[in-house]
């Protein structure tokens, strides 16, 4: 969150703007033991996506080794391909949970896919935001671990060319393909069947330890609004009503409920204000026309989407559609 901000302010874009509508003030930021929820940092996403869609390059080249905390000493300290791989995909949720990792080795390659847990489509200015995070933060983190000479073989984007495509050769300097079936980084593997000899098995057990112990207190400090939220950024269209969502979380209808009066909210609750949020990022990001709007957050038609949003925000949809300058 720290690097997104100052980012963004070297933009000219104030914290204000910034943090706006995600409920994070600005004293917040930058105190460690403070834990923001998927949606505020969706939030402030999305306020970054108006105001500098292209800046998720550079934020995510902020992101070495140290800036990971404890997950990035564990994954320099770890002993061999098999340790780093184990703490990379078991770990990664701890400083990301937009993302979902896939490895795989092929005749000497590793291929690491990268997936939004968001229900959008590949063309949509979050998911591409979301992505270029990753894939650039990836590039921060391979070289701590092997070196500034390291190269990637290459880059698969499941979206279109941005306007700010040139900017991926300064970053990744490897070939670059846009509309692929998947969203890959491709190098070389060269740890297969060896140690690390810079590597510290001491410190790495010590970092997994605590790795682990941050895992769980996040398993523990999980809401149940926040379980919830995690399977709606996964549906797209088609909602799941609370006994469905239930079914998947593993307790019945009624302890869910519950749950979600203890920490005053409920299930209608979350789901409308997801939808109204993702509502906002059609309207502000993208030229989809309400009709197509109501299609992906699942109402019938326009003129039921315009009467929620409405009593949501307060204002029509047209309100929060970017000016478009005179000709």
């Amino acid at each position: 969150m720290v690097f997104l901000l100052n980012q963004l302010a070297l933009r000219g874009v104030p914290s204000q703007q910034a943090l706006a509508g995600s409920g994070i003030s600005a004293e917040e930021i930058g105190v460690a033991s403070t834990r923001f929820s998927v949606l505020q940092i969706l939030a402030v996403i999305r306020n970054a996506i108006l105001h500098a869609p292209a800046i998720s390059l550079q934020v995510g080249t902020c992101f070495n080794a140290s800036a990971c905390g404890i997950l990035g000493f564990a994954i320099l300290s770890s002993p061999n391909r098999t340790a780093l791989l184990h703490t990379i995909l078991k770990y990664n949720c701890l400083i990301d949970p937009l993302t979902k990792l896939r490895y795989a080795g092929r005749e000497g390659w590793a291929i690491w896919e990268v997936e939004p847990n968001l229900a959008c489509a590949p063309t949509d200015p979050l998911y591409r935001f979301v992505v270029e995070l990753k894939m650039s933060c990836f590039r921060a983190m391979t070289r701590d671990l092997y070196g500034d000479d390291f190269q990637f073989k290459r880059i698969s984007l499941r979206f279109p060319a941005p306007p700010h495509a040139g900017d991926y050769m300064a970053i990744f300097n490897c070939d670059i393909l846009f509309n692929q079936p998947k969203n890959e980084i491709v190098f070389k593997e060269i740890l297969a069947g060896k140690d690390r000899p810079e590597a510290d098995a001491i410190t790495h057990a010590m970092m997994l330890e605590l790795c682990e112990q941050s895992l769980q207190k996040m398993t523990r400090n999980a809401t149940a609004a926040g379980a919830v939220l995690m399977i709606l950024l996964g549906c797209s269209g088609v909602y799941p009503n609370i006994e469905e969502i239930a079914r998947e979380l593993a307790v019945n209808a009624r302890t869910l409920r519950r749950r979600l009066e203890a920490e005053g909210t409920s299930y209608s609750e979350i789901l409308s204000r997801h939808r109204m949020q993702l509502a906002l990022s059609y309207l502000k990001t993208s030229d989809l026309n309400n009709n197509e709007i109501a299609a992906r957050l699942g109402y019938s038609d326009a003129t039921n989407f315009r009467r929620a949003f409405v009593s949501w925000a307060g204002a029509p949809p047209s309100h929060f559609r970017p000016a478009v300058p005179p000709p």
